[in-house]
């Protein structure tokens, strides 16, 4: 009987050890999200053909929705390290806009969860306030409301503020690695 206990628990032991590096190779979890660079931008919905309208990556996905034709109202990009608050705020031709955001890690290390507040101050204002999950590295709706910034006084109503952001991992580098630097002067 310990003959046969023996060969069993080497099978055991082995057969648990190439199970786990099998499990170990294919996660091969980094650690969570520290910093993050996130884009938000604030489109309106306009028919003025003078106004340059939005062709981003999400355009598709926007008319799928059913927007309408889009121009960029303003934009915010910041880097925010996970855990923390950033707010940036700006001014462009439709107005004001300040966005607030907090975001943490999630179980899953392609989601975060966010808690966002973005305020708009022109004649036609807009304010949301959400807090939800989302995905690292693709564009999603933050909210939308209907809105007459940007719209001539007499415009129909019915034309609508979207705001849309992505996230991405990092810190946005904007120059080239030192040692890529050095090599390249040589």
């Amino acid at each position: 009987m310990k003959r046969l206990v023996l060969p069993l628990v080497v099978s055991v032991l082995v057969a648990s050890g190439a199970m786990a590096q099998k499990s170990s190779d294919e996660t091969k979890f980094s650690g969570p999200n520290k910093d993050v660079t996130y884009r938000l931008l604030w489109l309106i919905e306009s028919d003025d053909e003078n106004r340059r309208s939005y062709q981003g990556p999400a355009r598709e996905g926007l008319s799928s929705a059913g927007y309408g034709r889009l121009v960029v109202a303003g934009s915010a990009t910041a880097m925010v390290a996970v855990g923390q608050r950033s707010s940036v705020m700006g001014t462009s031709r439709y107005g004001q806009m300040t966005t607030t955001l907090s975001l943490l890690n999630t179980s899953d290390r392609n989601q975060f969860e966010i808690k966002i507040n973005m305020l708009t101050k022109d004649r036609s204002p807009t304010s949301l306030e959400t807090t939800a999950r989302v995905p690292k590295g693709r564009w999603f709706l933050v909210g939308s409301a209907d809105s007459r910034a940007g719209q001539a006084i007499d415009a129909d109503d019915g034309k609508r503020a979207v705001a849309i952001m992505r996230i991405d991992e990092g810190v946005l580098l904007l120059d080239e690695p030192q040692e890529a630097a050095e090599t390249q002067g040589d």
